[in-house]
């Protein structure tokens, strides 16, 4: 927006904006943290219905969350923090 590419530029006011809107959304229970979501904007579209690659996932989501857990612990006692 040219709010945040030249009006507000050089300051953290959209940090700010964003921090509050989740501690907001953290006091009224609506974020609990549970579930990662990303943004897929650096990822390439795949949008033609007749080119396409199919991939088969071996892992269900909880194995997936399981790795991704166990990922976390070993990265954590890497840098000498305490397990979650």
């Amino acid at each position: 927006s040219w709010n945040r590419r030249t009006r507000f530029k050089g300051t953290n006011i959209f940090q700010e904006l964003f921090d509050e809107i989740v501690l907001q959304g953290i006091k009224h229970h609506m974020i609990g943290g549970r579930v990662l979501m990303t943004d897929s904007i650096h990822i390439k579209a795949n949008a033609n219905k007749r080119k396409f690659v199919h991939h088969e996932v071996e892992l269900t989501p909880k194995d997936y969350v399981k790795e991704l857990d166990e990922a976390v612990e070993k990265d954590r006692m890497k840098h000498g923090k305490k397990p979650l």
